[in-house]
């Protein structure tokens, strides 16, 4: 069996770690250079300004990195002139922070992007705090300086997404492959007996929450990327095709449920659950393999003896005779076909290293109607004001934390960085109560094990220049898993700020003292804050999530009423109902997730809610069987009886939705349409199962309600 994880290759080709070296570079550049020539001063500060401007440089578009890129140097600018100005008049530096922390606690209503603007802001105010008292034209010379060293970054960056526009959007594709891959694995592992259902359930849910994150990062970086838009032959072309390739190749995984408890029951002794897993297992590793070529950039070797296995196994089935009925035989036989259909789906993937195909004019990609589009108005921060708005509430939130902050750091006057304890209140407190719960308890683990390490490093590695080669290792580490993994993230800072103030001549030992106390004050006060400020518990926002899943599950279910009926539906429609099932689900699911780390009696009907959760991952797959099974062409040959069930499946999920779902409750005139009579039984059954479980969607909505 050909396998390899890719685990290591992947990272040494991602987007993290080519963002890690690229930041690493534009801090310590400026650093070396000018404390060469005799002004490390200066090379501070400039290193300073690409520190803070740095956040706000997330994938997306060369376009908006650019506009963001150049507002955070602006921010940053007038951050560092206004702390700088007022900084030692205390009860005007506490309003400054507070109003400061206010409005970029705001910016997070105009998108990612605004929002880290507004933590560089925050971030570059907070850090001039610990400046000593100087004359207006030094300030306004260090202000300079930080605003060249943010120029300085956003150059660098510009210029390597300029000379390799694909590279990000390549590595987004891939990472977006590879976490497809994991689902599918997921998805087998309910064929193996060992296999707990509920556990892997659980496994398959927080998945389903990473592959959105990844196929909205892709569409992002393609669908707002001009160039790539515009390519009708080359690269960009072969990454939209593959792009919307690997959406229905997911569909088509999604699609594949069965009732594995009862699956278990009837196979067990046939030896072809195992089999399947098996053959699952080796598609994913397929998948896998092609989502690194693609990262990477590099060539794609077919693993050309697994449509053999996947005929064996056509074999294998057609000869077993411990199937009782003609139900079991047409199960098998779906799963058989399922197999096969993922198998070419995924060879259409392939096409993306076939230059000729991939380059086929005849395939028309419609592209716009799945942008999302920001308003950047001043009424919408106008309407937001109140609280009503989770984004007011965050705001005053962190405002009222970061004051407490302020306070306890003028009264303490413990150290010189004393504005850690802001700078720890303002990363790591979220909307969700449960996010700051996550982040403090990562942060608290990070700088512990952190301050561990670094005094290791400092202790037996005495040598100013072995120290510094840790520090750049440190560092690469702390900008490579800014964005993907805190914890660890945290666990490279701290030691990379304890030996860069080793080399700058503080002693470490008062250092990781003064680092520990004020990360452990500022978790108390962002976890107090978040915990006692009129906080929003996610049992009581659960039910717009309930009615967002059901009422995009409704209109996914009427583009299969319309081919039922006869007729086809658009195209664009009905993948815009299929991103809105996939989007309201991982929602869902990551909502309850959250839901399961708040405080035990904030949780309100968790076993129903985990029910409900499930039974709509099931309806999901089976409306995605029922298309898929059509392959998107009319069925002029139902019975009446089956089109009578579809729409008592409709009735039944509109009775689940309340009065502000904005949806027309559905009609029965298709019903009168004349259609040839032919049996389909495998249909009726699938529609009566449908039926089953949307009354228990019902049942526990209704109990969830309770």
């Amino acid at each position: 069996m050909r396998y390899k994880s890719y685990v290591i290759p992947y990272f040494f080709f991602s987007q993290a770690l080519a963002d890690g070296l690229r930041i690493t570079f534009s801090i310590l550049a400026p650093i070396l250079f000018f404390r060469h020539i005799g002004y490390f001063e200066t090379g501070l500060a400039i290193s300073l300004g690409a520190v803070c401007v740095n956040i706000t440089d997330i994938p997306g578009p060369i376009r908006h990195k650019r506009n963001g890129l150049i507002a955070a140097c602006v921010v940053v600018f007038l951050a560092s002139l206004l702390s700088g100005l007022f900084h030692i008049h205390l009860i005007i530096t506490g309003i400054i922070v507070c109003v400061a922390t206010f409005i970029c606690s705001m910016c997070a209503i105009y998108g990612v992007r605004v929002a880290t603007i507004g933590s560089a802001g925050l971030l570059v105010l907070i850090l001039s705090l610990s400046s000593d008292s100087t004359p207006f034209s030094e300030v306004l010379f260090r202000s300079s300086l930080i605003f060249i060293g943010a120029l300085w970054y956003s150059g660098i960056s510009l210029l390597l997404t300029t000379m390799r526009p694909y590279r990000m959007a390549q590595r987004a594709l891939g990472e977006c492959l590879r976490e497809t891959s994991k689902y599918l694995s997921l998805k087998g592992a309910f064929y193996d007996p060992k296999t707990k259902l509920k556990k892997n359930y659980k496994k398959l849910l927080a998945q389903q929450i990473i592959v959105n994150e990844k196929q909205h990062e892709v569409r992002e970086l393609l669908y707002k990327t001009r160039q790539i838009v515009k390519d009708t032959s080359g690269t960009g072309r072969s990454l939209m095709l593959t792009f919307v390739d690997t959406i229905d190749l997911y569909e088509k995984i999604t699609a594949s449920y069965y009732d594995y408890d009862s699956i278990r029951k009837k196979y067990s002794n046939t030896g072809v659950l195992k089999k399947i897993a098996y053959l699952i297992k080796r598609l994913s590793y397929e998948l896998n393999a092609m989502g690194f070529a693609i990262q990477s950039n590099s060539t794609y070797k077919k693993d050309h003896l697994l449509y053999a296995w996947i005929l064996d196994f056509k074999h294998y089935t057609s000869n077993i005779v411990h199937i009782e009925n003609k139900e079991d035989e047409i199960v098998l036989k779906r799963i058989t076909d399922n197999l096969e259909d993922i198998y070419n789906r995924i060879q259409e993937l392939g096409n993306y290293f076939e230059s000729e195909k991939a380059e086929s004019p005849f395939r028309k990609i419609l592209h716009k109607p799945f942008v999302d589009t920001q308003e950047y108005s001043v009424e919408l921060f106008k309407d937001n004001l109140t609280f009503q708005s989770s984004a007011f509430r965050h705001a005053i939130r962190v405002t009222i934390a970061c004051l407490v902050g302020f306070i306890t750091a003028q009264l303490m006057n413990y150290g010189h960085h004393s504005y850690w304890i802001l700078i720890t209140i303002v990363f790591i407190m979220k909307p969700a109560f449960s996010l700051t719960k996550k982040r403090n308890l990562e942060r608290l683990i990070g700088t512990a094990g952190g301050g561990i390490i670094g005094l290791a490093i400092l202790y037996f590695f005495p040598d100013p220049k072995v120290q510094f080669a840790c520090l750049l290792f440190l560092m690469i580490g702390t900008y490579t898993f800014m964005r993907i993994n805190y914890v660890v993230m945290v666990i490279f800072t701290t030691p990379y700020v304890l030996i860069m103030l080793k080399l700058l001549g503080s002693g470490y030992m008062s250092v990781i003292q003064e680092r520990l106390v004020d990360t452990g004050i500022g978790c108390t006060i962002a976890l107090a804050a978040g915990y006692l400020l009129f906080p929003k518990w996610e049992a009581d926002e659960l039910e717009d999530h309930l009615q967002h899943v059901i009422k995009s599950n409704l209109n996914y279910l009427r583009n299969f009423a319309l081919l039922l009926s006869g007729n086809s539906p658009n195209v664009v429609d009905y993948k815009l109902a299929r991103k809105e099932v996939f989007v309201s689900s991982a929602n869902l699911s990551a909502a309850f997730q959250r839901m399961l780390s708040e405080p035990r009696k904030k949780q309100k009907n968790s076993d129903k809610v985990y029910e409900f959760v499930v039974l709509n991952h099931v309806l999901s797959s089976n409306i995605a069987g029922l298309t898929a099974d059509t392959n998107g062409e009319t069925l002029k040959e139902c019975s009446e009886e089956e089109l009578v069930l579809l729409n008592q499946i409709q009735l039944v999920l509109f009775d689940c939705l309340n009065s502000r779902s904005g949806m027309n409750a559905p009609d029965d005139t298709f019903l009168t349409t004349e259609l040839e009579r032919k049996e389909k039984p495998d249909l009726k059954a699938q529609l009566e199962f449908i039926l089953r479980l949307c009354n228990d969607i019902y049942r526990a909505k209704k109990l969830i309600r309770t």
